[in-house]
């Protein structure tokens, strides 16, 4: 028996990951963050509107909690977000292309994955 009819307690609940910075834990909304770049044991954020927050954890701490939001990793250096990619080329040399003209390569051992990943987002490709 159910005592608690119609109540939903997670019911549009957003819950957002924290990040540690320098200025401490802060809260960043995935929807905002365009890619992270891994740099040595840091994390380096960029994020829609042009800024980049540096975190002090290595990128690899960060792929389970954003997969959650539709981020891949396409790169040892390198995680996306899906929602925030304009175009992809997979030439020699692959690419990804963001609203805001940044580029970043796709490592060769990854293309095929990500292929099939960007068709499912319907991203445009240029053979």
């Amino acid at each position: 028996m159910n005592t608690f009819l119609g109540v939903t307690p997670f019911e549009n609940v957003v819950y957002l990951p924290r990040f540690q910075t320098k200025n401490g834990n802060n809260t960043i909304d995935p929807k905002q963050i365009l890619f992270l770049v891994a740099q040595g044991n840091y994390t380096l954020f960029h994020l829609k509107m042009g800024e980049q927050v540096l975190t002090s954890l290595p990128l690899g701490t960060y792929v389970s909690t954003l997969e959650w939001y539709g981020f891949v990793r396409i790169h040892k250096s390198y995680l996306v977000n899906l929602d925030c990619l304009q175009e992809c080329t997979i030439q020699r040399f692959s690419i990804v292309t963001f609203p805001n003209g940044e580029v970043v390569e796709i490592a060769r051992r990854r293309r095929n994955k990500l292929k099939r990943l960007f068709e499912m987002h319907q991203i445009i490709f240029n053979p």
